[in-house]
């Protein structure tokens, strides 16, 4: 474990830069794949980053669906792969061109040069828990009397034959790789195993947000639009801590954690979280910010009942992901202080 050779895709995004942080912090050697080769300036440059560059290289493949571009940095030794990066929904005019296609053929370029190198034992891959659902659930109008079904690790839903909008599209994306990689695996009987991890919303401090205006474009910045006055559209109401998802990529390495299963990630279950929550933790942590005006609550964000069991998660982990309460509180401390920083 510590000590071994790693290798991390995503490592730009909000959730891979996190893993890659923690990954480091763990005593793991990265070996940290980017598209780019002037990105590798701007992330090792980080302050949770830098005292650990002696243990950091960096990849630079440009096209992450060719297989063959994996093999050489999978030399070495390298025991483990992170696969974090995946198409985001971007509104486009070819959906299946730039999300959905990519999504699959990059997660089985993954699969298939860890399948060539013996080395590799476990590839820990991001997937969703939009792919235990189907989409009348997550994209239809909430029924008259709550969906009291309790999703489990073992669902999985079919997709439509075309996406209408760039989110179903992403969820479609997520939901076909899983297949994939369970038809790889069943397939072609690889040595190495995988652990496929099923967040909910991913929300939380942004370890490269240095401003504002960059902590609003995730998850994140929904949370607080909605904590100051826009009223949302109802969404699903289950979340999840950034770091705990970092966190399970990691323990998903370790032999302890059964291989060759999904592990949903979500916090307060199996009930799923209430809005009231978020709006009671602000009140109670950050009253001057509420009495100044910097968060008004005035804006709303209903919630989709979505309860799961998290059981088999809990147990193979070892740990309860952070509260919902917990997760809206460091979000907004972090906010506050970029907004003050603004101020000077």
């Amino acid at each position: 474990m510590a000590g071994d050779l790693i290798l991390v895709t995503g490592v730009s995004g909000y959730i891979g830069f996190k893993t890659l942080i923690l990954s480091l912090e763990s005593g793991f050697k990265v070996r940290a794949v980017i598209r780019k080769a002037e990105q590798a300036k701007k992330l090792e440059s980080h302050g949770r980053v830098a005292p650990h560059v002696n243990n950091l290289q960096w990849v630079v493949i440009p096209d992450l669906s060719e297989t063959d571009f994996y093999d050489p940095h999978l030399k070495g030794g390298v025991t483990g792969i992170l696969h974090v990066a995946s198409p985001l929904a971007k509104e486009t005019d070819d959906y299946d061109r730039d999300i959905i296609s990519p999504a699959i053929k990059i997660t089985i370029a993954v699969l298939n040069a860890a399948h060539r190198t013996p080395s590799v034992k476990r590839v820990v891959i991001t997937s969703s828990a939009v792919t235990l659902v189907s989409f009348a659930w997550m994209f239809g109008p909430a029924p008259p009397s709550p969906d009291l079904t309790l999703f489990t690790a073992a669902d999985i839903s079919s997709v439509p034959a075309e996406a209408s909008s760039a989110m179903e599209a992403y969820f479609a994306s997520k939901t076909l790789s899983r297949m994939a990689t369970k038809e790889f695996m069943e397939k072609e009987k690889p040595s190495f195993e995988f652990v496929n991890l099923l967040p909910t919303m991913v929300f939380g401090p942004d370890e490269l947000a240095t401003n504002v205006q960059e902590l609003m474009t995730n998850a994140s910045g929904l949370v607080l639009r909605a904590l100051m006055d826009v009223k949302l559209p109802p969404m699903i109401g289950a979340t999840v801590h950034v770091d705990d998802v970092a966190r399970a990529h990691i323990d998903g390495l370790k032999s302890s954690v059964p291989g060759n299963r999904d592990y949903i990630l979500s916090s307060d279950v199996p009930e799923g979280i209430c809005w009231d929550d978020a709006e009671r933790a602000v009140k109670s942590h950050f009253p001057e910010a509420v009495e100044k005006g910097i968060l008004k609550l005035e804006g709303s964000m209903p919630l989709k009942p979505w309860r799961l069991d998290t059981k088999e998660t809990e147990d193979a982990f070892g740990w309860k992901p952070i509260s919902y309460e917990e997760t809206v509180k460091e979000l907004v401390e972090q906010y506050l202080g970029l907004v003050e920083a603004e101020k000077k």
